[in-house]
C-alpha cells in the first residue's frame, strides 16, 4: 500500500473516531477537553494539508521559469492583501476578562477583512467564471 493511501485511511479514521467521540460524549463548558482534543486535531489536519499543498505546489512552480515568475507575483499579491487588509484593521481596545491587547485585536481583525476580501474575490470569480461560459457558450 502506498504511503499516501495509508496517511489518508488514517486521517480519515482518526477523524472519523473523534467526530463520533466529540458528539456522543456529553460536554456543557466550553473549557471540556474533548473539544480542546478536537480543536486540536483540526489544526493538525489544517497544517497537514497546508503541507501537502506546499509540496505540491512548490514541486511544480520550480520546474520552469514561468513557474518561479508566477509563484513570486502570487507572494508579492498575497503580501499586498495582508499589508491592505492590516491598514484596513481598526484594532482597538476590547474589554474582556482574557489578555486580549490591541496588537492581538489589530491582529484578528486583519484576519477577518482578508477573509471577507477573499470571500469576495471568490464570490466575484464564481459569477464572472459563469456569465463568461455562458457568453463563450452561445
Amino acid at each position: 500500500m502506498k504511503l499516501a493511501k495509508f496517511l489518508e485511511i488514517l486521517l480519515l479514521g482518526l477523524s472519523a473516531i473523534l467526530f463520533v467521540v466529540f458528539f456522543v460524549s456529553p460536554h456543557s463548558v466550553a473549557s471540556d477537553p474533548i473539544i480542546d482534543t478536537y480543536l486540536i486535531w483540526a489544526y493538525v489536519l489544517f497544517f497537514v494539508a497546508l503541507v501537502v499543498l506546499l509540496g505540491f505546489l512548490l514541486s511544480k512552480t520550480f520546474s520552469t521559469k514561468k513557474g518561479i515568475i508566477n509563484f513570486l507575483l502570487l507572494l508579492v499579491g498575497v503580501v499586498v492583501l495582508v499589508g491592505i487588509s492590516y491598514i484596513l484593521a481598526p484594532g482597538g481596545e476590547v474589554k474582556t476578562s482574557v489578555a486580549y491587547t490591541e496588537q492581538i485585536s489589530k491582529l484578528s481583525d486583519t484576519a477577518l477583512i482578508l477573509t471577507y476580501i477573499l470571500g469576495g474575490g471568490a464570490i466575484v470569480a464564481l459569477v464572472g467564471s459563469i456569465i463568461m461560459n455562458s457568453i463563450r457558450n452561445r
